[in-house]
């Protein structure tokens, strides 16, 4: 039975409504748990990080609040985001992230920590990407941990690298736009062999393990950039040049064999190859 909290806001205007005055009130009462982990990001310079905890409804409760917008009575869900912005040196900061979130008798757990990446690859304002770059799934632990012995730092690292290819949009339309994937690696950076082998960074951590843990999360930038998409561009020892594909208005530009390329324009150059713009590394005029 939901007992209605709406005789004792009598005092709001009556055109508020009930169920508006009664998440009013609900609103105003709630608070994070003391328990909670820290959150350790490291990532390289020109480089930003957030993290997002996403708190659900503990087993056996509802959790519900009436939606003025759907009519009707939904299941809270409870977001805390935290931003580093991005700085031209490489930059460490920590964040306590609670375990629990409470509201007017309802209680959240953790669920989900996720990680996003930002980098800026050029002066330009729209010459930067980010990346979903992974994170941390919470489980629910049925086992007593106690008597093990728990670890108290998480270690976890993830390669990003820069993926570059021909803009087809009306803003950078014919230039070289750059898209940011990071992926998690082994202890000595290395990724995983194929691409169907490779994942974000992060993994599934229970609950009764993260209080007084610190998870660790560092990002590095790789020196070597990919074209975005496979067999579009060949790489020459002067640098990568873009294949024509079918013809100029190929949206693609499969090499397919095709020994034809195409140009693309650079910081107001028109480029033959990338990154130096020309091929054996001279600057079109």
């Amino acid at each position: 039975m939901r007992i209605s909290l709406c005789p004792a806001l009598a005092v709001l205007p009556a055109l508020a409504g009930c169920s508006f005055a009664q998440q009013i009130a609900e609103s105003s009462v709630s608070y994070y748990s003391s328990d909670h982990f820290t959150l350790v990001a490291t990532v390289p310079a020109n480089f930003g990080f957030t993290s997002k905890a996403h708190y659900y409804p503990k087993p056996g409760q509802t959790c519900e609040v009436y939606s003025s917008g759907l009519g009707g009575y939904v299941t809270r869900q409870q977001q805390k985001s935290n931003t580093v912005e991005a700085k031209a040196e490489a930059q460490t900061a920590s964040t306590d992230i609670p375990l629990e979130y409470h509201i007017a008798g309802c209680s959240m757990e953790l669920g989900r920590v996720s990680y996003e990446v930002s980098g800026r690859y050029g002066a330009g304002s729209l010459d930067r990407d980010y990346d979903q770059a992974g994170g941390l799934s919470i489980r629910t632990s049925t086992v007593d941990s106690r008597s093990e012995r728990i670890p108290s730092t998480i270690e976890q690292r993830g390669l990003c690298s820069w993926l570059f290819q021909i803009s087809k949009s009306e803003a950078k339309l014919g230039e070289i736009e750059k898209l940011l994937s990071c992926h998690a690696t082994d202890d000595n950076w290395s990724l995983k062999k194929t691409k169907y082998e490779t994942r974000k960074p992060g993994g599934y951590v229970a609950i009764n393990r993260l209080a007084n843990t610190t998870v660790k999360i560092e990002f590095r930038l790789s020196n070597e950039e990919q074209p975005s998409i496979g067999d579009t561009w060949i790489k020459f020892p002067g640098g990568w040049k873009p294949c024509l594909g079918k013809g100029p208005n190929d949206p693609f530009g499969f090499c397919r064999g095709n020994k034809d390329f195409k140009t693309f324009k650079m910081n107001g150059r028109v480029c033959t190859a990338y990154p130096n713009c020309a091929e054996q590394g001279v600057v079109n005029e």
